[in-house]
């Protein structure tokens, strides 16, 4: 059967580059900038921050783990830190603990001899992941109960930050999306299966029902980045707006891209995927952006816009030719 893409239909962002024009001439350092998240900020920065330097580096240019090289990069005298780079494959954590440690802890630890060694600010993005769901929503006073080495490791790497650099500026970030190809969460994964079973006349996808806040990671780096120009610190959550369970996720992204009449979602358990998941995650993880909320300063859509935005893409497009 002969497929049509169909555009999704996208929405326009509220951002705007005088709100960032504090950050040029600035020396900004992105540690894990090949990775989803790490990736967003060079692109946002580009787009609305063009007149700084941002010296973008993926793992295999900076080992956070590497205290020397680390340090070595104090000669570039950067002015921001956005530490990005981590272990984020939570269920390889759960396997490898202190390989986890190292990266997760150990690395930011050496971030912070650099930030100390040339009076640099750190941006830490935080995942959702430090919390069990068992106390809803989760604002910023929430206490943190993680459930896996994950989530253990990298709540001590933020409590490091802010205990030996007060001026730090945590964003506590839901579950997200974006990247593209280099998308390996939820959205990514599910459409990269899509477009290689829809030809194959699929029967129905079984999806979970966890419930969390699908986030873009262009407005998780916009609106961080907005934070950082108005000289924030400390502790802020920053989500969607609005909540979804994987499965109305996938039902969402199948309507969107016009593959109802192709693909039949089916409603299953979490409990019957969580089995697989060798990382426990909470069942429910809604956050409330009540500091950003406060100070007029959310950027955050409604989680079907942004993710109208993600798919309009020319990536997505070329997945169904």
């Amino acid at each position: 059967m002969p497929y049509m893409y169909k555009k999704a239909g996208s929405n326009k962002t509220n951002r705007n580059a005088s709100e960032l024009a504090s950050l040029s001439g600035k020396v900004i350092l992105i540690t894990g900038a090949g990775g989803m998240l790490g990736s967003a900020f060079k692109i946002m920065l580009d787009h609305y921050a063009p007149k700084n330097n941002v010296i973008a580096l993926a793992r295999y240019q900076l080992d956070v783990a590497d205290r020397d090289s680390v340090i070595a990069v104090s000669a570039k005298k950067p002015d921001i830190i956005i530490h990005c780079a981590a272990n984020v494959n939570a269920d390889h954590c759960e396997d490898y603990p202190d390989a986890c440690y190292k990266i997760q802890v150990e690395g930011t630890q050496n971030i912070i001899e650099l930030a100390k060694k040339v009076n640099a600010k750190i941006f830490y993005p935080q995942s959702f992941l430090i919390f069990s769901g068992g106390n809803l929503p989760i604002t910023e006073e929430t206490m943190p109960s993680p459930l896996s080495a994950y989530g253990k490791y990298k709540l001590e790497a933020e409590k490091l930050l802010m205990e030996q650099l007060p001026d730090t500026l945590t964003v506590r970030m839901a579950g997200f999306f974006g990247g593209y190809e280099k998308d390996k969460n939820f959205v990514g994964k599910f459409i990269s299966h899509i477009a290689k079973i829809i030809k194959e006349n699929p029967g129905p996808q079984e999806v979970g029902d966890r419930v969390w806040q699908p986030t873009y990671t262009h407005d998780l780096a916009y609106n961080s980045l907005l934070l950082l120009a108005k000289q924030k610190t400390g502790i802020y959550n920053m989500a969607s707006h609005g909540e979804a369970s994987f499965y109305d996720l996938a039902c969402e992204i199948v309507g969107r891209l016009n593959l109802n009449s192709l693909v039949r979602i089916v409603r299953a358990p979490a409990e019957k995927f969580n089995k697989k998941e060798k990382a426990a995650r909470p069942s429910k993880a809604v956050m409330l952006n009540k500091r950003l909320i406060r100070e007029g300063m959310d950027r955050q859509r409604p989680w079907q816009e942004s993710l109208g935005e993600y798919l309009d893409h020319p990536y997505f497009i070329s997945l169904f030719r």
